[in-house]
């Protein structure tokens, strides 16, 4: 079985193609899963993280996507911190918002049980033009 920190590693890079993330969050979240987006969202399990998704992907786009650099990760058992810079990039590959983010991710079983992503939610706001 993968380490906490490869699965999460594996679970970002998904991301970077479209129906990426949502292929990501079937494949490692449980139906208990927590994922917080401190300031903005908060869901539970899988269904209601794919609603928060589609509700994003109409601002972002058909067919977007979300490049993921990871500038640091640290575990420490079953726990993995994570800063990156995530990109939501248009289906013509324009970058529509970059923002820092520093998360923590539970995992169990190869699963992520919990993830809270901290990051300037005002900052996305405005990029995304919904000041």
């Amino acid at each position: 079985m993968p380490s906490p920190a490869e699965t999460v590693d594996t679970f970002l890079s998904m991301w970077s193609r479209p129906g990426g993330f949502a292929e990501a969050v079937q494949l490692y979240f449980t139906p208990d899963t927590r994922y917080i987006n401190v300031g903005m969202s908060d869901t539970r399990g899988i269904d209601e993280t794919l609603a928060f998704i589609e509700g994003f992907e109409e601002v972002s786009g058909p067919d977007s996507h979300i490049r993921v650099e990871t500038l640091t990760s640290a575990s420490e058992g079953n726990r993995v911190l994570n800063e990156r810079i995530d990109e939501v990039v248009a289906a013509d590959g324009r970058v529509v918002a970059s923002i820092g983010v520093m998360g923590i991710f539970v995992v169990e079983d190869g699963k992520i049980t919990e993830w809270r992503d901290y990051f300037d939610t005002a900052g996305l706001a405005a990029q995304l033009g919904d000041d």
